[in-house]
């Protein structure tokens, strides 16, 4: 009898959550106005904990360039803002609506205009292809996905087995994440062209990234954990690169004097704090 009352229990249990499922894959699409909203709240937060840099003419600089990129990528009209973080890692990331964020270490380590604008066009890339709200409503779906796998199980899950869903969930997570950011290098190559700006840094960045690796890996460590790069990706943006025509890349911008006095503005910000 504790079997046949243990069955219709667990297939009610599979039932309710299986309607969850349904409920939550039927959800309305999040539109860009809930997305610019449920982005501003994230960015408050994150603006709360990051030492973000207060320098005026620092801002100024970030923006206009984030937002001349931004205006010939994102056609729904977002509003942009861009943010310097005072941390020395090298590390760059988006969060949906338009907010977008850029470690001075990084910023240091680029040479040229056409290096961060091709980083500052690749994390537009991931605003515009909406990739940070496909990766919150997976997230939601894998935390369903561990709550069936509970009740299959009819017990909380061994060491070993939670182990294998946490694996199997990362490799799923990982694997997008490739994905996403071949997408923003691809569409990053037309939006730094169609500001007047010479995509190759987006290649001699990457190039700088992959060799200080070799050199030190912990003082890249936070970038590459966050944005898998690999020399197939890099050789796949120098193949789209090497296919535009010469007469549409020979007079775009590499470098302006504008970003090498923001560079050297950045350098002379007081030291991260720890």
């Amino acid at each position: 009898m504790r079997d046949w009352i243990g069955l219709p229990r667990r297939g009610a249990a599979i039932l309710a959550l299986t309607g969850a499922v349904a409920v939550a894959s039927c959800a309305p699409a999040i539109t860009t106005e809930q997305e610019v909203q449920l982005g501003a709240q994230y960015a408050a937060e994150i603006n709360r904990q990051l030492p973000i840099v207060q320098n005026p003419q620092v801002h100024y600089y970030i923006n206009q360039l984030g937002n001349t990129i931004a205006r010939q990528a994102d056609p729904r009209g977002i509003q942009y803002t861009f943010y310097v973080v005072n941390a020395p890692q090298v590390n760059a990331f988006a969060v949906p609506g338009g907010f977008i964020y850029i470690n001075r270490g990084l910023i240091e380590r680029s040479n040229n205009l056409s290096e961060l604008a091709g980083v500052l066009g690749h994390e537009i890339g991931h605003v515009v292809h909406r990739h940070g709200i496909e990766q919150m409503q997976r997230m939601q779906r894998a935390e369903l996905g561990v709550n069936l796998a509970y009740i299959l199980l009819g017990r909380a899950p061994t060491g070993v087995e939670q182990v294998g869903l946490q694996l199997g969930a990362g490799a799923y997570f990982a694997r997008h994440s490739r994905e996403a950011e071949r997408e923003a290098d691809m569409v990053a190559i037309n939006y730094l062209i169609a500001s007047g700006i010479h995509p190759q840094g987006l290649v001699s960045m990457f190039e700088h990234l992959l060799a200080e690796r070799q050199r030190t890996p912990s003082t890249v460590e936070q970038w590459f954990s966050t944005h898998p790069l690999s020399e197939e990706r890099m050789h796949d943006i120098q193949a789209a690169i090497n296919q535009l025509p010469q007469a549409q890349l020979s007079n775009l911008a590499r470098d302006s004097q504008a970003y090498q006095e923001f560079r050297q503005r950045v350098r002379q910000l007081p030291a991260a704090p720890r």
